[in-house]
């Protein structure tokens, strides 16, 4: 488990440094030394695969909304209804909000305040932002950008917002709306346009405009396109990553550029996990998963953050039996039975 293991897959080293960058000017920007001696301690906890940590995580992602404008394909199951025993749709007050960066904030470097739905549909994700960062934190967001709305961009802007991805994935009109369903992307395209514009007016570097560029068999050679059209709008980066897609989606949404099926726990990743020392995943409601693996399923979540503390969570049962199994799989000792147990990372071979 390396040091800087990111999350995302992109398609090359180069992609994935990208990624890593935002980290590193999230983490010199912000940098306390209460913030060093917890990243020192969170480390620790990694290395000598500790059940117990005796820091909090430096990053965390927070879901405003689980609600979104859009219907991706594969995104969210397609926008389906919840089922008995998932996560309804919802949306998350300013006041737990601030509840939890009041107790984890002084630790955190950045919040990437984003999950599975459309983060600015709702004026309360400005209002995080803005107390996040008054709170010495970067925040990321990711939006898809199709909101008609005149003063989103200096919203945005304004709101002390430090990094803006721009999920867009085609540059055609009928290859974004046939990922992008319900999206429009001539609107989308003036947003972001917009928002460089208002970031040179009010004189800002902030937010870095990172563009996210899912690739698939059939958006696959617009690749260069999209390049050329970052470049004449000014976005700062354009990462092409690989999708999430389930083994049985059709073959036009598996591109060919990623080799198909190539995942082999322990040989293509060490065995480990970085976030269940480094970071969480706050669902809308509160509730707690270790990452964004299986997040409908309510049985999944590991506590609640707003009814209790973080810190309650953090170390409970199922945090220290989820460290124990991750740091031995082959440990038929220990019982273990959170998601943790079913990732591909927590290999028994």
């Amino acid at each position: 488990m390396g040091i800087f293991s990111l999350a995302t897959r992109g398609m090359n080293a180069a992609t994935q440094f990208k990624i890593l960058q935002r980290h590193l000017f999230a983490f010199s920007k912000h940098l306390t030394a209460k913030k060093m001696w917890n990243f020192i301690l969170s480390e620790y906890n990694s290395a000598a695969k500790k059940s117990r940590c005796l820091s909090y995580p430096y990053i965390l992602k927070i879901e405003p909304s689980n609600i979104c404008n859009l219907q991706c394909v594969y995104c969210y199951d397609n926008r389906r209804p919840p089922e008995k025993g998932e996560r309804p749709y919802g949306r998350m007050s300013s006041r737990n909000f601030k509840k939890l960066i009041d107790e984890v904030g002084p630790y955190l470097f950045k919040v990437n305040l984003y999950g599975f739905g459309e983060p600015f549909l709702f004026p309360e994700t400005f209002d995080m932002i803005k107390y996040a960062t008054e709170k010495n934190i970067g925040v990321g967001v990711s939006s898809n950008l199709n909101i008609d709305d005149a003063m989103l961009p200096g919203k945005i802007v304004q709101s002390g917002l430090e990094t803006l991805i721009f999920s867009c994935h085609g540059v055609t009109p009928e290859n974004y709306a046939k990922f992008m369903v319900k999206g429009n992307m001539d609107l989308a395209m003036r947003n972001i346009k917009a928002v460089i514009k208002k970031r040179k007016e009010l004189g800002s570097r902030t937010p870095l405009i990172d563009w996210q560029f899912c690739v698939t068999r059939f958006n696959q050679g617009e690749l260069d396109i999209a390049k050329a059209m970052a470049k004449e709008i000014g976005i700062d980066q354009i990462r092409f990553i690989r999708p999430f897609f389930p083994d049985e989606a059709a073959e036009e949404w598996q591109s060919d550029l990623f080799p198909k099926n190539n995942f082999r726990p322990g040989v293509d990743n060490p065995p480990g996990c970085s976030w269940i020392y480094r970071s969480a995943y706050i669902n809308y409601d509160g509730n707690l998963l270790p990452c964004c693996r299986d997040f409908r399923r309510m049985s999944n979540d590991f506590g609640n953050v707003f009814t209790e503390s973080f810190a309650a969570v953090w170390n409970n049962d199922k945090y220290v039996n989820s460290r124990k199994l991750v740091a031995n799989p082959k440990d038929k000792s220990i019982h273990c039975d959170t998601l943790c147990s079913q990732c591909p990372v927590t290999y028994t071979e």
